[in-house]
């Protein structure tokens, strides 16, 4: 009898913890109203990131370039070979090339800037040439977006050296 009793006791507290536990939930109505505040919160927030992704397009333009042109640079060194990156205003584009016996090549595809992303002004010293010891002709590659907002990517003619401002 004495095993009875315990084990419906233990029944008992076995249940009533079953019961503590399925009262911890989430009730659908309080999962729909926090999806509610979550999508009020972000339609708020979507006309504000419009600056944002402008300028990030900008600033991963201008990364881009200045790792197509080191690209350049360190390939004419390691290769003994003029290379070039070529900018075509019109289409928006850029090109790394190579010097195969006075016949420039392109190596790879045509870059585009990303939408929004345009040359201004027009590069100067269109295009950009590394020779192998490393000196270039020099030049400047200005990008704005639709802010007006400037980058300007700077190629040393003596040392090579790239810099963005």
């Amino acid at each position: 009898m004495k095993k009875v009793l315990t084990k419906i006791c233990e029944f008992i507290r076995i249940r009533r913890l079953a019961m503590k536990m399925n009262r911890r939930g989430v009730t659908l109505l309080e999962l729909v109203i926090v999806f509610a505040i979550i999508a009020i919160g972000a339609l708020l927030l979507v006309p504000n990131m419009s600056p944002w992704i402008q300028n990030y397009r900008l600033r991963t333009a201008a990364r881009d370039i200045v790792s197509t042109l080191r690209t350049a640079q360190m390939k004419a060194v390691s290769t003994n070979m003029s290379y070039q990156v070529l900018f075509d205003p019109n289409e928006r584009t850029y090109v790394l090339r190579r010097n195969t016996g006075g016949l420039w090549v392109d190596e790879g595809v045509a870059q585009t800037l990303p939408s929004g992303v345009r040359y201004d002004p027009v590069p100067i010293n269109n295009p950009i040439i590394f020779n192998p010891n490393s000196s270039s002709n020099g030049g400047t590659v200005g990008l704005k977006n639709q802010k007006e907002m400037p980058r300007t990517i700077t190629v040393s003619p003596s040392t090579g050296r790239i810099t963005i401002q």
